[in-house]
């Protein structure tokens, strides 16, 4: 059954951007729902005329603002997790969550996706609009246009046969609902109805049996009425069985939801592939590997009811005053330019695990993870990685003491948080918040990140990173402000293998102060504590 995203993943990021439509695709979503509106200088972007400007805490209409003036507002400052009056999502200081032109989006998006987008506003100067881009990337067969007025339905198919024309109800916000039978009977006279939007109450009454509505949809769809069916929208606070009561419905071509987390049980269910607690000390090393991203004495990666990744103090100076002698000052200025030459800096250390078993395909992987401390240069990541892991380093001697990685042969790029790239990760980032990184490359210079979510001072937290194809999506979740799922970033990777390897690791290095950048930071040690890894496949 196709999952339909109404306004994207709407309840985990702010509705109507990227971040929202493209982490319901990686999830399952095949059909993306969402209004339109036009503005002042002709621009069609996502979300209603009204609504998508008191996104931002705005009482403009999108058609009063250019596109440069929508793109000044922060479209995640009305955004509220649900179950999480507290949370915030994007932290002070940083980047706002902006607009994108639909134009724009289009062209980051995938290329399997249906869109129902829904015209309130404009008539038929907005259907024009949408349809003009549309055609211009020959993708007008994966376009519905959806309004409550026949007369828009019958212009798109004037246009272009081969867009889909949809009724709906009057406009709301919201998912929306369903039209009358009276409307749905003018319509169906003018022949070629793709598809109506409905919500679930409106096909279905109290009692379970049929509405009005409900019949008549039912025997358009067998008539050849209606061609495709009937998304059903959702209800607030809809649960797995008003999921599978729509899916169940003869007519249902798509099941609407705001969170494709609430589908999934009902319409995505997947397999479990990995359950692993990390209980006790025994490591399991056939499934399991455990290594170091540089070779010194300050990291030591262990399992003790957790992975632990424990960095303990520096012991030199990270800035030792330059001698006063000449010789032996450049001679110290050449000793810092090896380090960065060969990426083997003393300050720096990290480690953690790898999952040794290739994951296939598409996959959702979380795990719960502790710092003790929430600083800068100092984060831990999940990630993706096209490099398998490195040889496992028991992390005892015989005799019982730690055991720390003494050469070369020692440390493995994979366990390196950003290192082995290219890649794709959720991480824990500083004290700034929580985000996604990638590396579409070969180089680590060419790392890249998104802006943070969420508070980063949250010491514990759970980090999710989900696979489609080359799309990928990070979250976070918390049980101090973040109480369900956070989307804090999409990316399409194509430079990620069919079959990647997953690790879980952390570090910290020596930053320079950004009041004084010819000074550091304090070099912080940390101790990383990861539990309750989970991985689900989708085949």
């Amino acid at each position: 059954m196709r999952i339909a995203a109404i306004g994207g993943n709407a309840l985990h990021a702010p509705p109507h951007t990227r971040t929202a439509l493209t982490s319901a695709y990686v999830q399952g979503a095949d059909v993306l729902v969402f209004d339109t509106a036009v503005t002042s200088d002709g621009h069609v972007v996502p979300g209603s005329d009204r609504g998508l400007p008191r996104q931002a805490g705005s009482t403009a209409s999108v058609g009063e603002l250019t596109l440069t003036g929508l793109r000044a507002l922060d479209l995640s400052a009305g955004f509220t997790l649900r179950g999480s009056p507290g949370f915030r999502y994007r932290p002070p200081g940083h980047a706002p969550v902006r607009v994108e032109a639909l134009e724009d989006l289009l062209d980051a998006l995938p290329d399997d996706v249906t869109y129902v987008l829904r015209v309130s506003t404009g008539g038929t100067d907005t259907v024009t609009a949408v349809m003009g881009i549309f055609s211009r990337r020959a993708a007008t067969p994966r376009l519905v246009i959806a309004a409550s007025e026949p007369e828009l339905l019958r212009h798109a198919r004037r246009l272009d046969h081969e867009a889909g024309t949809a009724l709906t109800g009057p406009a709301v916000e919201g998912p929306g609902g369903g039209p009358a039978p009276e409307l749905l009977d003018t319509a169906l006279r003018d022949g070629a109805l793709d598809l109506v939007l409905a919500g679930i109450d409106d096909l279905i009454g109290p009692d379970g049996r049929p509405t009005l509505l409900g019949h008549r949809l039912d025997e358009a769809k067998h008539s050849g009425g209606v061609r495709l069916g009937v998304l059903v929208l959702p209800r607030t606070g809809a649960g797995t069985d008003d999921y599978a009561l729509a899916a169940a419905q003869p007519y249902t071509w798509a099941v609407g939801t705001e969170s494709t987390f609430d589908t999934a049980r009902a319409l995505r269910p997947g397999t479990l592939r990995v359950d692993e607690p990390f209980a006790g000390t025994r490591i399991d090393t056939r499934r399991f590997a455990f290594g170091y991203a540089k070779a010194n004495a300050y990291c030591h990666v262990f399992q003790d009811d957790g992975v632990h990744v424990r960095i303990t103090p520096y012991r030199g100076d990270p800035q030792p005053p330059p001698p006063a002698d000449p010789v032996e000052r450049r001679l110290a200025e050449l000793e810092e330019r090896t380090w960065y030459a060969l990426g083997d800096w003393p300050f720096y250390s990290g480690g953690g695990f790898g999952v040794t078993h290739g994951l296939r395909g598409d996959f959702a992987a979380e795990v719960q993870v502790t710092s003790a401390v929430a600083a800068q240069a100092t984060m831990c990541e999940m990630a993706a990685v096209n490099a398998d892991p490195g040889t496992h380093q028991p992390p005892f001697n015989e005799d019982g003491t730690p055991r720390f990685p003494a050469s070369f042969r020692d440390k493995d790029a994979f366990y390196d948080p950003h290192g082995a790239p290219p890649f794709v990760g959720a991480e824990h980032d500083e004290d700034d918040g929580y985000r996604i990184n990638w590396n579409l490359g070969t180089l680590y210079d060419t790392n890249q990140y998104g802006p943070p979510a969420g508070d980063g001072r949250v010491l514990a937290a759970r980090l999710r990173l989900e696979r489609r194809g080359p799309y990928f999506a990070a979250y976070t979740r918390n049980d101090a402000d973040a109480h369900d799922w956070v989307c804090v970033g999409t990316v399409r990777n194509d430079s990620m293998n069919e079959t990647v390897y997953l690790r879980c690791a952390g570090k910290r290095w020596r930053q320079e102060d950004p009041a004084d950048p010819t000074r550091f930071v304090p070099l912080q040690s940390n101790e990383f504590v990861f539990r309750d890894l989970r991985i689900t496949g989708y085949f």
